[in-house]
């Protein structure tokens, strides 16, 4: 028989740190993991996005140390807040310091009796109280170190960790100090002022979704309102979240409020429309810290480009030095399977899709202006490339055109021969050949019979060359071709001799002029 949802209230939470006694709480590898190397004295990061369950981690780990003798103090830095001076963001660090390790020294007392800077006040504090009062192992967990970030003296912070951490080369008493830091960011965020060293200390620890295997307490809770039911729906649940804590969580508290009887995939497909995929579930707090994140972040072009690359399933190889990479993981959007980035689970998928894109991808101006400006430029040159071949091409035609009615207005032999040689000179042979060759046979003759040589010049060689080739096409009569080629032979020969022998080669046999030349007409 089912039990009543009000029955296992508690079993499931949703945000939050799950308390030591939440049945729901998922015990993953970083467990282990960090306990081992904190317990070995090792400084510690956890740096992953939002809602991953960093602080059920740190205050799990904390117990376990407390079980085991090492004193812990958790001081979570967004309690004290970013719209405060140093000094106050300092003394409200040790002060909590202090109750956390129930230190018997009064800090704020011990604060004003000291006028060096604030930073050097805290690792004197650390080694003048902490270490001097407590003479066991101390673990010292700073969550949500992602809060001061923006914090104009916030490299000093993290590089005064560093420093407590190197002490331990030099002073053996640092050995019983340790740190482990929690939030949203990346070691590189932590020293952001390039000229200085940056953090490169402590070991990361992995903490990554859910797997199917490790999430047995969840499908517990879902067997115990659904006998019989909690594999299969636990198996839906991560279709859509892959085993993202956050998600994963709220959609087993829908589930058991819902008291349906018997769940299919479609109803709880359903119902993942219903919280996630819908105008109104944008207003969702995880689906609204990513899409702040990318909004607001000054790289948005750059993080959407690569974001749109995963998303359209390219090959997107891991790069653990690469800013947009660790950003987009920060934020959540990616997740990295066999070093290949990937989309973190289906709702992101559906949220974050592919119209979102491109209404995020940001217009870039700048980039616009000077493709455009790039493109009117080709497009002039081509406009006046094509006019002036245009302009070149009608004045062809119009220096054709007029050969070609010069050459019919007139029988002058000399005009003829210009024209002639006027289209030659074009390139223009077939039409020069088309209208030479129309001519009556007697006309033909005439022009190099007829034309006055010597002024003619060059022009004889160019109009013989240009029209020979057409004699053996244009002309049938043999005894007309062969006249034709001696009127231009004897032409040739009162210009050039040279000219004449070249001619003859061409022809291939002997060229005589004589005084009588039967003009083959008939």
């Amino acid at each position: 028989m089912d039990i009543a949802p009000e029955k296992i209230t508690g079993y499931f939470k949703v945000g939050g740190t799950l308390h030591l006694n939440t049945p729901s709480y998922v015990k993953r590898p970083a467990d282990d993991e960090l306990l081992k190397h904190v317990l070995a004295g090792q400084f510690c990061y956890v740096l992953t996005p939002r809602q991953m369950g960093k602080s059920s981690l740190m205050l799990r780990t904390a117990t376990h140390l407390r079980q085991q003798g090492t004193r812990t103090a958790i001081v979570d830095l967004s309690s004290i807040g970013t719209q405060v001076t140093i000094e106050e963001w300092y003394l409200g660090l040790i002060k909590r310091l202090g109750l956390e390790l129930d230190l018997s020294v009064e800090p704020e007392q011990w604060w004003q009796q000291r006028s060096v800077p604030p930073v050097q006040r805290f690792t004197e504090f650390l080694h003048d109280i902490v270490l001097a009062e407590i003479k066991t192992q101390i673990v010292i967990f700073i969550d949500e170190i992602d809060s001061t970030l923006r914090l104009s003296f916030a490299d000093d912070f993290f590089a005064a960790i560093r420093f407590i951490y190197n002490l331990r080369a030099s002073q053996p008493e640092y050995e019983r100090l340790t740190f482990v830091l929690l939030g949203v960011a990346a070691p590189t965020d932590l020293i952001q002022d390039r000229s200085r060293t940056p953090f490169n200390i402590g070991q990361a620890i992995g903490l990554h979704e859910f797997s199917r295997e490790d999430a047995q307490p969840l499908c517990q809770g879902l067997e115990l309102v659904y006998p019989g039911q909690g594999q299969r729906v636990l198996d839906r649940i991560f279709f859509w979240t892959n085993g993202h804590p956050y998600l994963t969580q709220k959609l087993c508290v829908a589930l058991i409020e819902a008291s349906t009887g018997e769940w299919s995939d479609q109803q709880i497909d359903a119902l993942v429309e219903k919280l996630f995929l819908t105008e109104e579930a944008k207003k969702e707090d995880n689906l609204q810290f990513v899409r702040r994140n990318i909004e607001l972040n000054p790289e948005r072009h750059r993080l959407m480009q690569l974001y749109r690359r995963v998303y359209s399933g390219e090959v997107v190889k891991e790069d653990e030095h690469s800013y947009l990479q660790n950003r987009l993981r920060l934020i959540g959007l990616v997740r990295v399977e066999d070093r290949i980035l990937q989309v973190r689970n289906e709702i992101y998928r559906r949220v974050f899709n592919r119209k979102w894109i491109e209404q995020n991808i940001p217009v870039n101006w700048t980039q616009r202006i000077t493709i455009g400006a790039l493109i009117i430029s080709i497009l002039v040159s081509l406009i006046g490339y094509f006019f002036m071949q245009w302009q070149q091409q009608q004045e062809l035609e119009t220096k054709v055109q007029t050969y070609i009615d010069r050459f019919h207005r007139t029988k002058d032999a000399d005009i003829r021969l210009n024209s002639l040689a006027g289209l030659c000179d074009l390139d223009k042979d077939k039409e020069a050949q088309d209208m030479f060759f129309v001519l009556p046979a007697p006309e033909q003759l005439d022009i190099f019979d007829k034309v006055k040589v010597e002024e003619a010049g060059p022009k004889l060689v160019t109009v013989v060359g240009c029209l020979h080739p057409g004699i053996v096409i244009s002309i049938e009569n043999v005894q007309h071709s062969q006249t034709l080629e001696t009127k231009m032979c004897c032409a040739l020969d009162q210009l050039d001799a040279g000219a004449r022998e070249q001619f003859v080669r061409q022809l291939g046999h002997p060229c005589e002029c004589t005084t009588e030349i039967e003009d083959g007409s008939e």
